[in-house]
């Protein structure tokens, strides 16, 4: 209910936005009061698409490490953030996002091609783009994935990064067993820095053609 001096309730105002899950990102980045906030409305997005991104496989066969990224971006826009692709911060960053009070996240993308591969994005989005600076300590990296096995290839990218970063320590998401989650300290802020890396399951060979 409409407060008497005719101001709009948190709740009220949140009913207004819908309850689909793109409405609910967009009201949750709008409104979000601190770091911790618009880093969880992030998360969300990505998450959101991830599905969305799953679901149309079909249709990003053959597809570029760019063009996979821009779509990304196309639909972080449409969220509602600041979102930009191959912005400069350091080098050529795959995903941008900033907000107010110097918020920045940073995606490195890569398509799935060896583990070497995702290391060397790991290391980009670590000692290249990122400033570990507060508001500035979480980033993520986003995993192409056009081949069979999602869950064993994550396995196996995790013993890599543990092989690689020993000073890096990871946990799978309680949410999520294909997102692996993890924080070292930030070589140039010396403070934690987070990544959550999350794969996209683009593999599609359909076997009902006959």
């Amino acid at each position: 209910m409409m407060e008497n001096d005719g101001r709009i309730s948190f709740a009220e105002l949140n009913g207004l936005f819908g309850n689909s899950e793109p409405d609910q990102i967009r009201f949750r980045a709008m409104f979000a009061a601190s770091h911790a906030d618009r880093l969880s409305a992030v998360n969300r997005a990505i998450d959101w698409i991830v599905l969305e991104h799953s679901k149309t496989r079909q249709h990003r066969q053959g597809r570029g490490e760019d063009a996979l990224s821009i779509d990304i971006v196309t639909d972080l826009k449409a969220l509602g953030f600041q979102a930009s692709h191959d912005t400069q911060y350091g080098g050529h960053c795959d995903i941008i996002i900033e907000a107010r009070d110097g918020f920045l996240w940073i995606g490195e993308a890569k398509i799935h091609d060896s583990y070497d591969w995702l290391l060397k994005g790991f290391q980009q989005l670590d000692t290249r783009y990122s400033t570990g600076l507060p508001g500035q300590d979480a980033g993520g990296m986003i995993i192409y994935f056009f081949g069979q096995n999602l869950l064993g290839m994550m396995k196996k990218w995790c013993e890599r990064l543990s092989e690689a970063r020993p000073d890096v320590e990871i946990s799978q998401c309680a949410a999520n067993p294909l997102i692996l989650n993890t924080h070292h300290v930030h070589k140039g802020s010396g403070l934690p820095f987070r990544v959550r890396h999350t794969p996209i399951n683009l593999y599609f060979k359909p076997e009902d053609i006959g």
